[in-house]
C-alpha cells in the first residue's frame, strides 16, 4: 500500500466552501496554531532540516511564481491587518551566535511553571512585567540560534506578519532547561514596534511559534507535526483547536508504514505524502481565489 493511501486512513482532503464576496463577507473562523519541542541532537534536528528546506522551498516557489490574482477586498483586508511589516526573506535560515539582553517567553514550554521553577533553581534572571498579567520572562545573556523560519504559502495572504513557521532551536548548554527549545525569534526592531513594556530595550524575544490560519492547511498542520513528533522529536507538542490533534490516528498510520518499509524509507516516503498534500492544498486555494477575482469583475 503506497504511503498516500496509507495517510488517507487519517485524513481526507475537504476543502471548505469558500466565503462569499458579494452581499457581505461570511465570518470565517480562525486559528493560531502554536508549536512547542525540545531536540538537542545535532544529528536529529540535521536530518529534520533537509526535509524542511524541501518545505520551505515549495512554499517559497508558490510565493515567487504562482500567486493568483486577489479580489480588491482581500488586498484591502490584508492591507488593514498587516500594518508595517519589517522586510524578511521567503525562506531564513539561521546559524548564529546571539548576545546581549535575550528575553525567553516562558510559553517555549507547554508547562510555563515548570519552566519558570527551573529557571529560579538554576539562578536565572527573570523579568515580571506587573501591565501584563502573563508569567515573568527569563533573561539570559548569550546563547546559539540553529533552523528555519519561512513564509507559509496562502494564496489570500490572509495575515501578514503572522504567516510564517518557525523551526529555530537555541542551543545553551548552559540552561539546560533552555537548550534544544523550539523558538520563533523577534529582533529588537520588532520588539520596539510592540510597544510591550518588558520588551524595551531587548536585543532579541524568544517565544513559541505559531502561524494564522483560516479554513486552509488546519488539518495539514496536523499531520506535518505528527509526523516531526514520531520521527524527529518525541516530546513535540502543538494545539490547534485540541491538543495534538489527529496523533493517535498518524501515530498508527506511520507504524504501520515503518513496520512495512523500514525506518529510513518510512521517514521519507511520509514526508513526501505531506509534501504532496500541501500542493494540493495550495492549489486548489489558488483556483479558489482567481474564481473569487473573476466573479468581482463580473
Amino acid at each position: 500500500m503506497t504511503c498516500t493511501r496509507l495517510i488517507a486512513r487519517a485524513i481526507s482532503l475537504v476543502f471548505l466552501a469558500p466565503f462569499a464576496f458579494f452581499g457581505g463577507l461570511k465570518p470565517m473562523a480562525s486559528v493560531a496554531v502554536v508549536w512547542k519541542g525540545n531536540c538537542r541532537d545535532p544529528r536529529i534536528r540535521q536530518r529534520l532540516f533537509v526535509y524542511l528546506q524541501r518545505l520551505a522551498a515549495r512554499s517559497d516557489e508558490y510565493l515567487r511564481l504562482r500567486q493568483p490574482e486577489r479580489p480588491r477586498i482581500l488586498d484591502v483586508m490584508n492591507q488593514q491587518r498587516g500594518g508595517v511589516q519589517r522586510a524578511r526573506a521567503n525562506i531564513e535560515s539561521i546559524d548564529q551566535e546571539i548576545s546581549g539582553k535575550i528575553l525567553i517567553s516562558t510559553w517555549v514550554s507547554p508547562t510555563p511553571d515548570a519552566l519558570i521553577a527551573a529557571a529560579r533553581e538554576a539562578g536565572v534572571t527573570l523579568i515580571e512585567d506587573p501591565e501584563a498579567k502573563a508569567p515573568p520572562l527569563i533573561a539570559i545573556e548569550k546563547a546559539r540560534l540553529r533552523g528555519l523560519d519561512f513564509k507559509l504559502f496562502d494564496p489570500r495572504g490572509l495575515y501578514p506578519g503572522a504567516d510564517r513557521m518557525s523551526f529555530v532551536f537555541l542551543q545553551c548548554p548552559e540552561h539546560p532547561f533552555l537548550d534544544g527549545r523550539l523558538v520563533e525569534v523577534a529582533t529588537s526592531e520588532d520588539c520596539a514596534a510592540s510597544g510591550a513594556a518588558a520588551l524595551r530595550g531587548a536585543d532579541l524575544y524568544l517565544c513559541g511559534p505559531s502561524v494564522h490560519l483560516r479554513h486552509y492547511l488546519e488539518d495539514w498542520t496536523d499531520c506535518l507535526f505528527s509526523w516531526m513528533k514520531f520521527f524527529f522529536i518525541g516530546d513535540l507538542w502543538w494545539h490547534r483547536w485540541e491538543e495534538e490533534e489527529g496523533y493517535a490516528d498518524y501515530r498508527q498510520v506511520f507504524a504501520d508504514l515503518q513496520a512495512d518499509r523500514g525506518a529510513d524509507a518510512a521517514e521519507q516516503s511520509a514526508f513526501d505524502a505531506v509534501l504532496a498534500t500541501f500542493a494540493q492544498h495550495a492549489e486548489h486555494w489558488i483556483d479558489e481565489v482567481e474564481g473569487w477575482a473573476k466573479t468581482e469583475q463580473g
